[in-house]
Formats: C-alpha cells, structure tokens, sequence
C-alpha cells in the first residue's frame, strides 16, 4: 500500500523540488500561495489522512526576522507546535527541517524560532516517529531573497557585498541533494534521529565570493560585519 504524503510550505524553495520528486506519487500540499494555511481548521483533517507530514512552512529569512519577529515566532514556533501536536494525536509521522542556525540561537530571532520549534518537536519523538533535519546552507535552482543563501545575493546583486572580513566559513548543499535526504527520511530507520544535513566541507566567504566575481564579472566590496556565526 502506498504512503500518502502531506507537505507543508510546498511553493517554498525546498518545498517545490520536494513536491517534483513526488509528481508521481499520492501527497497533498499545503501553503499560503495556495490559500492554504496550517493553522485553517482542516488541517488537521489532512494529517489525520496522511502517513507522513513533511513540515516545510517557515519564514526563513534571518534579516526579516529581525524586522518582524512576531511573524516568525508565530509560524515558526507555534505553526510548528500544531502540526507536532497532530502528527502525536493521530500517530503519523513528521519530518520536520531545522537549520544549523540553532547552534547560535542568541544571533536571530529566526535562530531562536528554530531552535524553539526543534524543543517541541523533541519533545513528541518518545511517542511519534520523528525525524529532525538541520539543514545547513541550501543553494541551487529556485532560490529566492527568503531562502537564506549568499548566493542569491551574489547571483542578482550589482556587486557582490562581504560583510566583515570574509573569512568567515559555510558548509553548503544543493539542493537537488537535499530533497533526496527528505525523500528518504520517510523510512523507518531514521525515526528518532537528529541529523546535520550538509556536506562535511567548510567555505569561506571570500573563496565563495571569488568564485562569483571571476565567473560573473563582478567586484567585491567589503563592509563592516553583521552579527553573524563566524
């Protein structure tokens, strides 16, 4: 019998590769593009229907998060708490993508919404089958300004801006990669595991930057450091 899939914030950056790897198979989406909102009253109708919940809806930009961090503790902590909530109510599975950003939880109120949301999360894993994906730097086709990534910036931006000294280091994934990794995580032996989703390789920001200025003709300009991991 096959499993019938639930995907949250399905029009996102990940959402939407997510949703391409599984054209063929049963799964309903669920986003605010689609007038869609994990908080409507049938949301829960549409866990109590699915075997595994892929939680994807996130507001995932650090510097709007500084700007309205209402927005984000309310889709990101307590959006997270309802679909936990459910998915324990009604034994279904939850995949839930965190990020790294929770090691340094202090930096961004994105950073403490995550690390908030991973807590409840951790605290539904004894009686449900969960898995906890911290996603570090995600890149590839689709990216947006919300996704998070340098690389958007130095992809579309006139010049490429290197906050601080540039040696600051990232560990980075495609994309393409990544939806293979929350494909899979559907199985059974990842159920109660919490796992850093990267490559294993550091980068620096001026190793990136170079790349993007030699290829796309670009110059680097350097400007006083954020608050940022370093």
């Amino acid at each position: 019998m096959k499993k019938k899939y639930l995907i949250t914030g399905a029009m996102g950056f990940i959402g939407t590769h997510l949703v391409d790897k599984f054209k063929h198979g049963e799964y309903t989406v669920i986003d605010k593009q689609l007038k869609d909102d994990i908080f409507d009253e049938y949301m829960e109708e549409n866990v109590k229907n699915h075997d595994v919940v892929y939680h994807l809806a996130a507001l995932t930009s650090v510097d709007q998060s500084f700007k309205n961090p209402d927005s984000v503790f309310i889709t990101n902590v307590l959006g997270t708490a309802r679909v936990a909530y459910l998915c324990a109510k009604y034994k279904k599975k939850l995949i839930f993508p965190s990020s790294a950003a929770i090691y340094h939880r202090e930096l961004s109120p994105f950073a403490e919404s995550k690390a908030l949301a991973e807590d409840i999360v951790r605290g539904v894993m004894e009686s449900t089958p969960t898995v906890i994906l911290r996603l570090y730097n995600v890149f590839g086709e689709g990216m947006n300004p919300n996704s998070g990534s340098i690389m958007y910036n130095f992809l579309y931006s006139k010049d490429i801006v290197v906050y601080g000294d540039g040696e600051q280091t990232r560990d980075y994934i495609n994309v393409a990669d990544l939806v293979c990794i929350i494909e899979d995580s559907f199985k059974k032996k990842w159920n109660g595991r919490i796992i850093d989703i990267g490559i294993g390789q550091a980068y620096s920001t001026n190793y990136v930057a170079g790349l993007f200025a030699h290829h796309r003709k670009k110059k680097i300009i350097y400007k006083p450091p954020k608050r940022e991991i370093k």
